[in-house]
């Protein structure tokens, strides 16, 4: 492989070890390899130069990895991500509602070849997308989950009851809301989710980013919510245990 043409990895992670330990792995096998500490220097890097491939952890400060994922997708819809956790809960969620062509990594690294493997197929996959028509993968980051939830939600500001609400899917970065009322874009809106028959609940916070009303159901509207504060193993714990997704 020539220098002008040498494949380019981003390492993101937030511990120093983690990132010293796979530049060294991955410079082994003849890639570019850089490295930073968290989704707001990865979005940086991204918009200095292309990488083909993304080693990416969930867990980082500022901006976790989901949301860094999202953000990375909006410079290139077609990039490749292998996510990194330490937590196996988020490792079942991911493979869930991850797209074609995202890989998640459980830490701490047990299996070197593993890496070593997921790197050449990173590889191949380029050779042949080179030589073929380039397609542009649906911009939509995760595969959403059909499911019926119940939402109890309230504006985070304002003091009183919460309000049933109730969800068809969700994904990790956020949920759609079915509700009987038009919420201002960019409120902040605490929730419970609950799935019917189950004693399991979800807490997190999010973010209005649009609402529309529904055109064949007067006084009813959607709500695409960005979850702005939520713990994922918790998302997942309540998923599988709420039998939603099998463990």
């Amino acid at each position: 492989m020539s220098d002008e043409k040498k494949f380019k990895v981003l390492v993101v992670d937030d511990e120093k070890v983690v990132r010293d330990f796979l530049v060294r792995l991955l410079s082994l096998e003849a890639v570019e390899v850089k490295a930073v500490g968290d989704g707001f220097q990865a979005i940086e890097a991204a918009k200095q130069e292309k990488f083909d491939l993304f080693f990416l952890d969930i867990r980082m400060p500022k901006m976790n990895g989901l949301e860094a994922y999202s953000e990375l997708r909006k410079l290139d819809p077609n990039i490749r991500c292998i996510f990194m956790t330490g937590y196996a809960l988020e490792a079942t969620l991911l493979e869930k509602t991850k797209q074609p062509g995202m890989v998640c990594l459980r830490k701490p690294f047990e299996n070197i070849n593993q890496i070593k493997e997921i790197l050449n197929n990173a590889l191949q996959e380029s050779r042949l997308a080179k030589e073929s028509k380039p397609v542009v993968m649906d911009r939509r980051a995760y595969v959403r989950l059909e499911i019926v939830l119940e939402v109890d939600y309230k504006l985070k500001e304002k003091e009183g009851p919460f309000i049933r609400g109730f969800s068809e899917d969700i994904s990790p970065l956020g949920i759609e809301l079915l509700i009987q009322e038009e919420l201002a874009c960019g409120a902040i809106l605490n929730m419970v989710l609950k799935a019917p028959g189950y004693d399991k609940t979800c807490a997190a916070t999010g973010e209005v980013i649009w609402c529309k009303e529904i055109e064949d159901k007067s006084g009813y509207y959607n709500a695409g919510i960005k979850f702005t504060e939520i713990n994922l193993a918790e998302l997942s714990d309540f998923l599988i245990s709420s039998g939603i997704i099998p463990s």
